[in-house]
């Protein structure tokens, strides 16, 4: 019943129970990164952080009695709107080795994923869920929500249905018309961009997969503001972490990566060279640059315009080059 409504609806309305929504006379702006979902104030997030939390509690018999219903009828109560939060909530939970609510939140993240007629959205969450996870005993349920993702896209295809989200028709939301204050796309704009600041204060794997997303935005000032974190929350990790972030499977964290180990010098010209035959032309470009940078500005090569051959020529002598340094 709850995924035909879904459907009817083509899209996802605001479905926050009333003690999770703020007032506000503002209209809500779309998710950044997933133009069908309300862009959520930052209290709101954290309210369905913390019934995510409860419910891990609950599921885990660390809340009982009245409390443990509670906190059972909120998670069940949360609805489209609350995705990004269920799959912070079900990265958290699928750490925890004991821990069975990933199953149950992966359900429940199916069925809304499954109703979505957002590629965006889809895409959004199948680079999210699991971030940052290299072991865990559900990684059987990340992959099988993640292809849960990849086939409702391929469903959707080139002719997605989106309804972008609006406010809920009991709230009314009135919008101002003070004469200097900022149009209704500036105060969206404004609140995208302190929700991308927001996940860049994390500095964590999810906030790298989340800011990768909004720097391949196909809205230029969400993409110019995505890189621009990206970068910063990059230059802010240590060594190891940008050495690891060079062999990131997004090209977006790749070039940015290597851009960061230009600026910073770090000694990592082999990782720069072996990315010079790197698949995205622009991953090539930034780890030239980087060596570039890294050799005093001497130049080895290999150009934009390059053949195969002079590009091979090129990687021949930069490697000649770093094994002397070393």
């Amino acid at each position: 019943m709850m995924f035909r409504q879904f459907s009817l609806a083509l899209g996802f309305a605001i479905l926050l129970p009333l003690h999770l929504l703020a007032q506000t006379d503002k209209p809500r702006g779309s998710h950044p990164l997933a133009p069908s979902l309300p862009l959520l104030t930052e209290k709101e997030e954290e309210k369905v952080d913390d019934t995510v939390d409860r419910f891990i509690q609950y599921d885990m018999g660390q809340l009982r009695n009245e409390e443990g219903r509670k906190a059972l009828k909120e998670f069940r109560e949360l609805g489209p709107e609350a995705i990004p939060g269920l799959i912070r909530g079900l990265n958290r939970a699928a750490k925890i080795e004991s821990s069975c609510p990933a199953v149950t939140i992966a359900k429940k993240l199916a069925v809304m994923l499954r109703a979505s007629n957002d590629p965006d959205l889809l895409e959004f969450a199948r680079e999210n869920v699991g971030a940052g996870i290299t072991q865990s005993r559900h990684m059987g349920v990340i992959r099988d929500l993640k292809m849960v993702c990849i086939m409702r896209k391929r469903t959707v295809g080139n002719n997605p249905v989106v309804a972008r989200a609006r406010p809920r028709q009991e709230e009314k939301p009135v919008t101002l018309t003070i004469p200097d204050s900022p149009p209704e796309e500036t105060r969206v704009l404004q609140t995208k961009g302190k929700y991308l600041r927001e996940a860049a204060k994390r500095g964590d794997d999810q906030s790298v997969v989340e800011l990768a997303h909004a720097a391949t935005s196909k809205d230029k000032d969400t993409r110019q503001l995505g890189q621009e974190l990206l970068t910063q929350v990059l230059s802010a990790q240590d060594a190891d972490k940008v050495k690891e972030a060079l062999k990131n499977k997004r090209a977006i964290v790749r070039s940015t990566a290597a851009r960061v180990v230009g600026d910073q010098q770090f000694p990592f010209g082999t990782e720069l060279i072996n990315l010079l035959s790197d698949e995205s032309s622009e991953v090539r470009d930034a780890a030239h640059q980087a060596l570039v940078r890294i050799n005093g500005d001497k130049d080895f090569g290999p150009g934009a315009d390059s053949s195969n051959a002079e590009r091979l020529a090129a990687i021949k002598k930069w490697r000649e080059w770093w094994a002397k340094k070393n």
